[in-house]
């Protein structure tokens, strides 16, 4: 009997984090790290080695869902991580280094978190993400935040949405709180005394977006706007 390589995996047991599962997945060279959900407050220290045995050069994928994690540190495991999972923790800091580490990684999800604010520099052309999940994070979204909207729209596709809730929502200031981000303008961040009626038909689809071999789902929204005037 011939088993598909793509069914092989290897369990490693050496430097593996507490409560937590390692196994190297030798068809894509892939090193995944699990950890149950709610055992970890901190990014472990350390982590088996993805390049081992050599000459293999393995790229992680952690999955930390579900965990205790208010502040993301830099690890120096980040720089070979293709995949990080971190939905459904208490994330509500990540250092400027940290973004920056997210930001070359084929696919990152931040949602349902308490993230707050995005780094400025989230804005310059020469910052990308292949996959982010933001949504269900409280964003501020004040006039210093205006630049948030065009950088995320940016993004496109690549910015997941779920059907269900804004790909990216605003948490402050009360008057925006719970709207969709895209669908802010200038004078919405900036608090313009002349305020307007909008009403939003959206029609949404899963789509599905292939990524280096990987499929992940996006959901692809058609909008229309009825804007009223109220002065």
């Amino acid at each position: 009997m011939t088993v598909p390589l793509d069914k092989f995996v290897c369990p490693t047991l050496l430097n593996c984090p507490p409560n937590c599962t390692c196994f190297k997945r030798p068809s894509d060279r892939s090193f995944s790290v699990s950890c149950d959900s709610g055992t970890q407050k901190y990014l472990p220290k350390s982590l088996p080695d993805p390049d081992d045995p050599p000459p293999r050069t393995g790229r992680f994928h952690l999955n930390f869902s579900g965990s205790n994690i208010q502040t993301l540190q830099s690890r120096h495991y980040l720089t070979k991580t293709r995949l990080i999972d971190l939905s459904k923790s208490k994330l509500h800091s990540i250092p400027h280094e940290v973004w920056k580490k997210l930001s070359k990684m084929d696919h990152v999800d931040l949602s349902q978190n308490q993230l707050t604010v995005l780094p400025t520099f989230l804005g310059s052309k020469n910052i990308t993400f292949h996959w982010l999940a933001l949504y269900d994070n409280p964003l501020r979204c004040t006039c210093e935040d205006k630049w948030i909207r065009g950088s995320l729209e940016s993004l496109g596709q690549r910015l997941f949405a779920n059907c269900y809730q804004p790909p990216a929502m605003c948490g402050s200031p009360d008057r925006l709180k719970n709207k969709n981000v895209l669908h802010l303008s200038v004078e919405d961040f900036c608090g313009s005394p002349n305020y307007e009626s909008v009403h939003i038909v959206e029609v949404c689809e899963l789509k599905a977006i292939f990524y280096n071999n990987y499929s992940f789902r996006s959901c692809e929204c058609f909008i229309s706007t009825v804007t009223t005037d109220l002065y």
